[in-house]
């Protein structure tokens, strides 16, 4: 079981996954059987990742899956860190600052609730915990992120999970120590997460935030 969920968080930030094509196949799938939740997650996990590039109406989409989820089981940890940080892109792209301000903090309250459930699900800390660099500072969630990387960096498996993902964490790692104005230690990291996955998309991101640093 620990083995399928540390592939699917390797897939899940994997260059190119989750094109329209794939959007439209989970989709098709779903619409064979509206009930089966581990295609309702592919398709939420999918909306996710286009509501982060800035498609607004994939963020009204993927709240569609993860409510559906949540409904059935609220506990759903991953379900819940994923809608979280929707309701910070949906104040991303509100217009009132009074809803910004709203949904921001229930979109935090939201992430951080799923990692108290669910505190060594790899997904959960990932997402709170790139979310959480991702926000204004007048949040203060950078110290979040570096908590969640370095519970992630610290796990006894870390050497074992698949190189990519390990890059993902290095780099992310290095965005936020590199907010916490430590230069020498976000270096360090983003040349491990370069040379750890080499060729991938995350190691060339990598060795530009080093040019950046240089």
């Amino acid at each position: 079981m620990k083995r399928t969920i540390v592939l699917g968080v390797a897939l899940l930030f994997a260059p190119g996954l989750y094109g329209q094509d794939s959007i439209d196949s989970l989709e098709s799938r779903l619409n064979r059987n509206p009930s089966d939740p581990v295609t309702m997650m592919q398709l939420g996990r999918a909306y996710h990742k286009k509501a982060v590039a800035g498609n607004t109406d994939a963020v009204d989409k993927g709240f569609e899956c993860f409510d559906k989820i949540l409904t059935s089981d609220p506990t759903n940890a991953v379900a819940l860190v994923y809608r979280g940080s929707l309701w910070t892109m949906r104040a991303r792209d509100a217009w009132w600052p009074f809803t910004k301000l709203h949904d921001a903090d229930r979109g935090v309250d939201e992430m951080d609730k799923a990692v108290e459930l669910a505190p060594d699900v790899i997904e959960v800390r990932i997402v709170r915990g790139i979310n959480s660099t991702q926000l204004p500072s007048m949040f203060r969630r950078n110290p979040i992120a570096m908590r969640d990387f370095a519970t992630l960096l610290a796990r006894p498996d870390f050497p074992h999970l698949d190189p990519g993902l390990q890059s993902t964490i290095y780099y992310w790692a290095g965005v936020a120590s590199d907010q916490d104005n430590q230069p020498d230690k976000a270096r360090e990291l983003f040349r491990k997460a370069a040379e750890c996955a080499p060729g991938s998309g995350t190691a060339e991101r990598a060795k530009a935030k080093l040019k950046e640093l240089s």
